[in-house]
């Protein structure tokens, strides 16, 4: 019997009060695994916790299916960004909300929800082809759980990524790489009153670093931010060290590359137009995919949107998931919008109409895998 509202109502309020950042994500895990093993499924926890720092590892579930169709997993993420206190959830006229002084949560437990409800029915009604679902850990601060998951250990053909805005139906047809550029700039400290020529602010290069930037969104798919500046001691000491954290990101590697050399290049510039010495560290988050329009994987999505009764959305992603890590490994990964609205900010917000929607999704994407011939 397919879960009514008030039962994933009540499941997704459950949830989205558990304070889970990533790196503190040990309760909302505990919580996972109690309702599975609750349903007579079983869940293991991989070991990864070791290497990204979390709280917990990766938790992964396994639902042997008929050995018809193709098998696929189904994807979430367990912990949210930073939050100080558990959110005072608020449920009016079918909208999810906070009192608006924190986050919610609804990414990525909206799709959390949706999953362990999925699991309620088919540990009941077997599936035609095997389920596998990974809940992730550290998805937040850079797709941890899933760079440190084993993707070999997965017996399924395509993974879908249940961790988009936007109302179901939405798919992500392909996401960016993410270089991460990190610029040291040191310079000389010196009295900012008696002798201030004598020092060389780190602070003052980084600045006209950034005043040269071309920043925002570049085009469609190229976007570039400084989010992080660091430096300085005391307002009367001219600053010595100096860190610029920004980041760079497209669909399109050819404009990546010519987008992260253009910010070398201001940083460089600063640096010796101002006399400071400069260390430039610049690394991929995650690398990019496009999914081709008759891939296999979103046929199969395109005729579970139609099934589950959703417009057909498909768009290109400006953000990262795990369907970053699971597309780059060989394993074909489609990201799917849950439904969540205004995610990290405290005017986030979950549809109860979008989350039985998005239940209704995992049900079609089950039932036709197992259709499906792989």
């Amino acid at each position: 019997m397919r879960a009514g509202l008030d039962e994933l109502r009540d499941l997704f309020v459950r949830l989205v009060s558990i304070r889970s950042p990533s790196r503190e994500e040990r309760e909302m895990a505990d919580a996972v695994t109690d309702y599975v093993r609750g349903l007579g499924l079983e869940i293991r926890e991989d070991d990864t916790a070791a290497v990204t720092g979390c709280a917990c590892g990766n938790l992964i579930v396994r639902v042997p299916g008929r050995g018809r169709g193709t098998p696929i997993a189904l994807s979430a993420h367990i912990d949210t960004v930073p939050l100080e206190r558990p959110p005072t959830v608020v449920v009016e006229n079918g909208v999810v909300r906070t009192d608006g002084e924190t986050i919610l949560g609804g990414d990525d437990k909206a799709a959390v929800t949706a999953i362990l409800m999925a699991l309620r029915d088919l540990a009941a009604e077997p599936p035609e082809a095997s389920v596998e679902v990974v809940f992730s850990a550290g998805e937040e601060i850079g797709l941890q759980g899933a760079k440190a998951f084993d993707v070999e250990a997965l017996a399924a053909e395509v993974v879908f990524v249940l961790d988009s805005e936007g109302p179901p139906g939405t798919v992500i047809v392909g996401g960016p790489t993410l270089k991460a550029v990190e610029a040291e700039f040191r310079g000389a400290a010196a009295h900012a009153g008696i002798e201030p020529e004598a020092g060389r602010s780190a602070v003052v290069a980084a600045a006209r670093a950034i005043a040269a930037m071309d920043l925002g969104r570049l085009d469609e798919e190229t976007t570039a931010n400084v989010g992080i500046v660091q430096g300085g001691t005391a307002v009367n000491v001219v600053p010595e060290r100096c860190v610029v954290r920004a980041e760079a990101r497209s669909r399109d590697e050819d404009k990546l590359a010519a987008q992260v050399g253009k910010m070398i290049d201001a940083l460089s510039t600063a640096a010796a137009e101002t006399g400071v010495d400069l260390e430039i560290d610049v690394r991929e988050e995650f690398h990019g995919y496009v999914h081709a329009e008759d891939s296999p994987q979103l046929r199969l999505a395109a005729a579970a949107v139609a099934a589950a009764g959703l417009e057909w959305r498909p768009v290109g992603g400006g953000g990262g998931s795990d369907a970053n890590v699971f597309n780059h490994r060989g394993r074909p990964a489609v990201n799917l919008a849950a439904g969540f609205r205004h995610v990290h900010s405290p005017r986030e917000s979950m549809s109860l109409l979008h989350l039985q929607q998005t239940y209704e999704l995992v049900h079609a994407l089950v039932r036709l895998a197992g259709e499906t011939r792989p």
